[in-house]
């Protein structure tokens, strides 16, 4: 017996949330509101088969693990119990399928991978006392906690690999998207420098201060401020200026050849001297350099769409059979 799953972009909420992965990082789930408590959930109970895909037998635990994990739908009308019941399922089917498919392939996660999760895991919830107390609660064994974490990361990597990696985006698009406002596309203009620092006061011995210091910097082959002895009478820090933050060190740095030293530089408040690290004028950004920030804002209808293709093609030729539907509900005994 065949069967369908209804949603095909199901797994997109279900791979970046349900799954609490990204990249090598884990993250605690969400709060489980729908976890039935020790006392009242027998084991019996939890084993009971909801679906079989191809040989796998998905239990009402691992259901009822989805249905704590799946994002909230948005809409106007709330989702009922029974709705997401039906949508935690059909996205348990896909993510067995989906790691059918990456067994099938060899695809597999190194050692290092799976106990860089594990250690990021700990640090998220708490640390290794409140690990330890997650376990308990979940009444979960840490070797089997490391095997979900395994299972997980192996269905993140055949998504990246075969929807992720194989997304394309049409290139008249992109091409259309960058010229329709090419002004979003610019490096902005980068003013670099080295700021020595002095506060103005009213007896005028921070220019003195400042004048002396100059001829420190000066005395210095290299001409480094980070040379400089520190005192509690400057300070020295590297700035990128703007010509609307800091006009007077703007203006005097423009002045500058990289490298080269200001004179002293008075501001209403302070006394300064710069020197030049890097100047980087504004400039339009060719095509090329701007397709990455282009492909980003447009992907997300492209990868939808690989995405319900993908999952059509592992539904394809694939055996499964829901058990846990309103149908068979209504037929079993009360």
């Amino acid at each position: 017996m065949k069967s369908t799953v209804r949603k095909p972009h199901a797994l997109i909420p279900v791979l970046f949330a349900a799954l609490v992965v990204t990249g090598c990082a884990l993250r605690p789930p969400a709060e489980e509101h729908l976890q039935p408590s020790p006392a009242a959930a027998k084991t019996e109970t939890l084993a009971t088969v909801v679906a079989k895909v191809n040989k796998a037998e998905l239990s009402m635990d691992a259901l009822i693990s989805m249905m704590n994990a799946l994002p909230g739908k948005s809409g106007d009308q709330p989702e009922t119990l029974e709705q997401r019941r039906q949508r935690a399922l059909e996205s348990l089917v896909l993510l067995e399928l989906a790691y059918q498919r990456a067994v099938a392939l060899g695809l597999n996660v190194g050692p290092d991978t799976i106990e860089t999760a594990m250690v990021n895991f700990k640090d998220a919830v708490g640390g290794e006392k409140e690990y330890r107390e997650y376990l308990v609660r979940r009444n979960i064994t840490e070797e089997a906690l490391r095997a979900e974490v395994e299972r997980k990361l192996t269905i993140n990597r055949i998504y990246t690999r075969e929807v992720e990696d194989t997304m394309a985006i049409p290139e008249e698009e992109l091409k259309k998207e960058y010229e329709k406002d090419k002004q979003q596309f610019v490096q902005q203009e980068k003013v670099s420098i080295v700021d020595v620092y002095l506060i103005r006061d009213e007896d005028k011995t921070a220019k003195k201060r400042a004048k002396a210091l100059l001829r420190k910097i000066q005395a210095d082959p290299a001409q480094d401020p980070w040379k400089l002895v520190l005192d509690n009478t400057f300070m020295v820090r590297n700035l990128i200026v703007s010509r609307e933050r800091e006009k007077e060190l703007y203006d005097a740095a423009r002045k500058l050849k990289p490298q080269e030293l200001s004179g002293v530089i008075r501001t209403p408040d302070s006394f300064h001297i710069v020197k030049l690290k890097e100047y980087r004028p504004e400039r339009q950004l060719t095509f090329e350099e701007a397709r990455p920030k282009i492909e980003a804002a447009l992907k997300g209808p492209y990868l939808e769409k690989r995405t319900q293709e993908w999952e059509q093609g592992l539904k394809k030729d694939a055996t499964i059979v829901l058990l846990d539907t309103p149908e068979q509900q209504k037929q079993e005994p009360r």
